[in-house]
């Protein structure tokens, strides 16, 4: 990825080069040639595939369990994050029994 330098900063795609802004900086970089389709009936993404759905529903149980343990004064984006990866982790280990 490039870093956009100069006065004019840019986002969104031209020809095959995608212009975007990401913590405050601006990049540009080739755009893929991967799409969702792809991804998504590839067998040679099936992994990548069942990690997005134990992502998926290792969130949906962590959101349960976050609103009810977590106090509202100490929710944070990073927290839910700690909840979700602690939820895949057991997931993943019960998938392995």
């Amino acid at each position: 990825m490039a870093k956009q330098t100069g006065q004019l900063r840019i986002t969104g795609t031209i020809n095959r080069i995608c212009f975007y802004c990401m913590d405050g900086e601006y990049y540009a970089r080739e755009k893929s040639s991967l799409s969702a389709e792809r991804v998504k009936h590839d067998p040679a993404f099936a992994e990548t595939m069942r990690h997005a759905n134990q992502m998926g529903n290792a969130s949906k149980i962590a959101s349960a369990i976050y609103r009810q343990i977590v106090p509202q004064h100490e929710r944070s984006r990073d927290k839910f994050r700690e909840v979700v990866s602690m939820v895949k982790r057991e997931l993943a280990a019960d998938s392995h029994k």
